[in-house]
């Protein structure tokens, strides 16, 4: 099977991602809006964020309208050079693995959504991720991780799903489709570009574990932090909660 890049030059799945979510109607905004919300509880500043695997910075871009300070991680260059043309003023864009960086630094607020976290390989991962995040949080600051499913949420049957857009180069199609193997859900795409390069395709398979929301509240209180568990925020559209670290201000 021809990979996307051999096949169209400079296209990458970075490209098309946007594409696809702004068919999903994903609200970047709420969603960003949301998260400062539950940042500023309690009468706490947010005057610098960093965001662990931020892709093409549109969580960023609106948190560049509130925060002074800003800086992005992630482990894909495709995902921060769409990032870094995306966004309007000067922000640190790091090439990391969120299981192991170290930025030197601490922030007010270090967020990791869209269910990033859920591509650690095990627990040991999990804590590995957390830790390394936790250690970025300022005193009285917070961590925000917006989870992967956890075991409950997750359907018998699996779930079969496609997806469309279109830009000025081309149109796009995802083809997905999920099963349950024990605590861990196996999730299959398979991608479809079409330019006036030709066609390209390519197919990608991810094992995401589920860990419930009480294990990963553990991870965040074995990293030094108050760890909370939130079902439902108001705004975040994925539906499946949000983890809550909260740092002392000692």
């Amino acid at each position: 099977m021809r990979s996307l890049d051999d096949a169209v030059g400079y296209h990458d799945l970075a490209a098309w991602y946007d594409a696809l979510y702004d068919a999903r109607g994903k609200d970047y905004r709420a969603e960003a809006q949301a998260l400062l919300g539950v940042a500023r509880e309690d009468g706490r500043e947010v005057g610098s964020l960093l965001d662990v695997a931020c892709g093409t910075g549109r969580h960023l871009a609106v948190f560049a309208d509130e925060v002074g300070e800003l800086a992005g991680l992630d482990g894909s260059p495709e995902m921060l050079a769409v990032a870094a043309s995306r966004l309007t003023r000067e922000v640190p864009l790091v090439e990391g693995d969120l299981r192991a960086f170290d930025l030197a630094r601490t922030f007010d607020v270090v967020t990791c959504l869209f269910s990033s976290i859920g591509h650690v390989a095990d627990a040991d991962e999990l804590d590995a991720a957390v830790v390394a995040m936790a250690r970025h949080v300022a005193p009285g600051g917070s961590l925000l991780v917006e989870p992967w499913l956890t075991p409950e949420r997750v359907r018998d049957e699996g779930v079969r799903d496609l997806v469309t857009a279109e830009n000025a180069d081309g149109v796009v199609a995802r083809a997905a489709s999920s099963h349950r193997d024990g605590d861990v859900l196996v999730l299959q795409f398979a991608w479809a570009v079409a330019t006036a390069g030709g066609v390209a395709t390519a197919e990608e398979t991810h094992r995401m574990p589920l860990f419930t929301a009480e294990r990963y509240v553990a991870a965040v209180e074995r990293a030094g932090l108050v760890g909370e568990w939130r079902d439902e925020v108001a705004g975040l559209g994925m539906g499946r909660g949000l983890l809550v670290g909260r740092r002392g201000t000692s």
